[in-house]
């Protein structure tokens, strides 16, 4: 048991065993990064007119919360995910239409949003339509031209389109339209001067 070469390999399977004791215990203390659990395309898709579809995904399994609400500075909506995935898909219903919605990511006890801004969307509008009586009867619904909707992808202004407006309520009107919801946060933080 005083062998040179037993000693070398009894010290080489403890230094082996001490490093993954270390290793373990560095990750069970100090866990994941942040940016692991940072949302990663975001998509707002689905649009309708009380409901839409937010995906994103994150580098681990986590379990997120939409908060969204009609000013960016008041999200009082909550829609929470059910289990802990790296794919996310929360849809948001009881919306009311055509109005602009602004929301954020919660995952844990971090927010994550738009570079400074909630993300934003615009549910679709109520068509009117009038019906008239006519001798021609309806087609019937065919299922085989019916087409999809398609994923619409959340554009951010890099300033160049420029939004011309300098009233903050006008910026709001054309959110998407020209304008952005960098163009209306910034609105929002100027300086007012008064008369």
């Amino acid at each position: 048991m005083n062998s040179p070469l037993i000693k070398k390999i009894v010290a080489i399977i403890v230094g082996i065993a001490v490093f993954a004791i270390l290793v373990f215990g560095y990750f069970t203390i100090f866990g994941t990064r942040a940016a692991d659990f940072e949302p990663r395309d975001v998509i707002v898709s689905n649009i309708e007119k009380n409901s839409v579809r937010a995906t994103w995904a994150t580098g681990v399994d986590s379990q997120g919360v939409v908060e969204y609400g009609t000013t960016p500075t008041a999200l009082n909506f909550f829609a929470p995910e059910p289990t802990k995935t790296k794919t996310h898909t929360i849809d948001l219903t009881l919306l009311s239409p055509n109005t602009t919605y602004y929301f954020d990511i919660r995952v844990g006890d971090t927010k994550y949003d738009n570079g400074g801004v909630p993300w934003t969307f615009t549910t679709k509008g109520i068509e009117a339509s009038v019906i008239t009586p006519s001798a021609t009867p309806t087609q019937p619904f065919d299922s085989a031209q019916a087409k999809p909707t398609p994923i619409q992808r959340l554009k951010i202004s890099d300033g160049t389109e420029g939004c011309t407006e300098t009233d903050c309520n006008k910026i709001k009107s054309k959110l998407g339209k020209g304008c952005s919801t960098q163009d209306y946060m910034k609105c929002l933080r100027k300086p007012t001067t008064s008369p």
